[in-house]
């Protein structure tokens, strides 16, 4: 599977930080619609599927893919601002419906950011993933000639 040890642990270590976050989110939608006087905002209550699908997803795929390299500290760190920008939009959309009221400026705001991070962050964990199939393909082509 890896090449180190070392890289498989940190990507298991993201992996069950992105279960704790989904878990702590699915946690905090529920209580506080439970307090929301049978208010209830979907982008609330569904808040929990970003980190799930964006985060444990991914880093599931990273952590069973038969690659030698996986993206390094920045990129990751891009990544995962989107995602966690992501999950605090959903969450301030839930407040927002909850509260009954709007901001159109802050809601624009972190769509943007997390548009922005997510695409910055996300194509350049694809490039890596890409680069680390085809060199790993090339590698076995040149010892089996």
């Amino acid at each position: 599977m890896f090449i180190s040890a070392k890289i498989k642990t940190s990507v298991l270590k993201s992996l069950y930080l992105y279960i704790g976050i989904t878990i702590f989110i699915g946690l905090f939608g529920t209580v506080y619609e439970m307090f929301s006087n049978n208010v209830f905002s979907p982008a609330m209550y569904l808040a929990w599927l970003i980190p799930c699908i964006l985060g444990v997803g991914v880093y599931l795929v990273l952590a069973f893919a038969p690659i030698d390299k996986v993206p390094g500290t920045l990129t990751e760190c891009i990544y995962n601002f989107g995602v966690a920008m992501l999950t605090v939009r959903s969450i301030f959309i839930g407040v927002v419906d909850i509260y009954g009221t709007t901001n159109r400026v802050m809601l624009a705001t972190y769509t943007v950011l997390s548009i922005v991070f997510l695409a910055i962050g996300g194509s350049a964990f694809i490039a890596i993933i890409i680069y680390s199939l085809f060199s790993s393909k090339r590698k076995n082509n040149r010892q089996g000639a």
